[in-house]
Parts: C-alpha cells; sequence; structure tokens
C-alpha cells in the first residue's frame, strides 16, 4: 500500500508541475522558465544529498542516473518542442504513453500480475492518455506549424521519458539521494547545451522566484516515484506514477474553468477504477 500511495503522490506533484510551468510559459520565455526551475531542482538535489548523505553509487549505478537525466531532458525539450507544432489534444496522448517501457521492463525482469492488477494496469493506462487529450477529437490542425512533425517529437518525447521511468529506480537502489543528483546534473547539462545561445537571454524579473515551483514539485515526484518503486513493483509504480495528466485537467477546470470533454471524463472514470483493481 506504501507504494501505491507514493506513486500516486508522486503523480500529484508531477500534475501540478505541468500546470504551473505552462502558465509561466505564457508570460515568460520558454528557455527562462525551463532553464531556471531545473536549476531550482539541482540546488534540491543537492540539499537532499546533504541530508541524506551516504557512499557514492558504483560507476553502473552513475551511469543509469546518468542516463535517466539525459531520459528526462530529452523528454522534456520533445513533449515542448511537439507543443509548439502541433496541438496537445495531438502531443499529449502521445507523450502519455511513454510509461509502456517501464511496464514491459518490469515484466521482462519478473514482476508477476494478479488478473485484476493486470486489468487494473490496462484501465489506468488508456485513462491517462484519454484524459490527456484536450478538446474534441476533430480538432482541426491546419493553424499548427507541422502536426506531422508534432507527433514524431511527441514520440520521441515518450520514448524519452519512458527510459527515464524505467533506469532512475534501478539507479538509486545503492543511494537515491546521489542518484537523483546525478540525473539532474545530466538533465541541466542537456538543457544547457539545447539552449545554446538563448542562455543569454534569460533575464530575472520580479516573480522570478516561481520559476522554482515546477522544478521543486519534480524533484519532489521523483523521489516519491523511486521510493515507491523500491517498495513495489515497476511495472505498477511507473503507471501510477504517470497518472499526472488527470491531476493537470482538474487544475484545469477548478482554476481556469476548463470543461471536461466527454473523451476526458470517460479517460478519469477508467483511471480511477485502475488504480482501485491495481489496489485490491
Amino acid at each position: 500500500m506504501l507504494a501505491i500511495t507514493l506513486a500516486l503522490g508522486a503523480s500529484l506533484c508531477y500534475g501540478v508541475s505541468n500546470f504551473i510551468g505552462p502558465q509561466l510559459v505564457r508570460r515568460h520565455q520558454l528557455v527562462t522558465v525551463l532553464v531556471c526551475s531545473q536549476v531550482a531542482a539541482l540546488g534540491a538535489c543537492v540539499l537532499y544529498l546533504a541530508l541524506e548523505g551516504g557512499r557514492a553509487p558504483p560507476s553502473s549505478d552513475v551511469g543509469l542516473a546518468l542516463l535517466a537525466g539525459a531520459g528526462n531532458a530529452g523528454g522534456l525539450i520533445g513533449f515542448y518542442k511537439a507543443a509548439e507544432l502541433g496541438p496537445l489534444s495531438v502531443v499529449a496522448p502521445i507523450g502519455a504513453s511513454g510509461v509502456v517501457i517501464p511496464v514491459a521492463w518490469g515484466l521482462a525482469t519478473g514482476d508477476s500480475l494478479r488478473p485484476a492488477q493486470a486489468v487494473g494496469l490496462v484501465l489506468a493506462m488508456g485513462g491517462a492518455v484519454l484524459v490527456a487529450r484536450r478538446g474534441s477529437a476533430h480538432h482541426s490542425t491546419a493553424h499548427y506549424p507541422d502536426p506531422r512533425a508534432a507527433a514524431l517529437w511527441a514520440a520521441a518525447s515518450a520514448v524519452a521519458f519512458g527510459i527515464f521511468l524505467t533506469a532512475l529506480p534501478k539507479a538509486s537502489e545503492h543511494g537515491r539521494a546521489w542518484a537523483l543528483l546525478d540525473a539532474r546534473l545530466a538533465l541541466v547539462a542537456l538543457l544547457a547545451l539545447w539552449a545554446g545561445r538563448e542562455l543569454r537571454g534569460i533575464r530575472f524579473v520580479r516573480g522570478s522566484p516561481l520559476f522554482a515551483i515546477p522544478g521543486l514539485l519534480l524533484v519532489v515526484g521523483t523521489i516519491m516515484y523511486t521510493t515507491a518503486a523500491a517498495h513495489g513493483q515497476l511495472s505498477l509504480v511507473s503507471v501510477l506514477g504517470s497518472l499526472f495528466p488527470i491531476v493537470t485537467v482538474a487544475l484545469g477546470m477548478g482554476l481556469l474553468g476548463e470543461r471536461l470533454s466527454r473523451f476526458q471524463a470517460v479517460g478519469v472514470a477508467a483511471a480511477l477504477a485502475g488504480i482501485a483493481l491495481i489496489a485490491l
């Protein structure tokens, strides 16, 4: 039960972060928000390591942590690039499919599911994808620069996030704080390379401390996710930790007055039913 609670807590943190981040991007430069939030997250990881302590992990764990950080960076960059080229109604469901990778890895490496949990797994995954949809199924993509390229970027983002969700729990087995720090170092380094000359354009304005919130939430969520993976099966924990679209959509409804589409309502019901079956 602890693993389920922590994994759902991770989804809550990820969902709130995914809601706050785009709201900040609407008012400020994307590179500024993304880089500042992740630098703040890196600082949080340093503090976590100072509090947690522990010996440096073996080189194999460091390599996995760096791989996880690279996957996280690729996932973020791919998702934001896809969102620039096409509608979120296309991008978000594709991006949510990355959870298939840790599920497949968990099952291939010994996870065993009861029939009810297997059904719950499918319902939760399908529900998250449906909830991630925004707008009508007949939504026009004519005014977007390149919807086909957006789908490719979203698919790449899904693969990258899947690698992150798979590699980080394994890297955390001999030291969670070290794994989080190593992964975040790789993430920040790759973001800096991606931003390139745009880093010079970063400006701190009134309200800049708010940029840290999405990154700090991601760190808290990742700590909860890796802890959950240490106490439960990766195939289940990764799905429950990827239900964040429900949280993001719920915040949009409550704070921005957005309405739940028919597809999204079905998705919420399916995801909740899936969680109940997994918890049995």
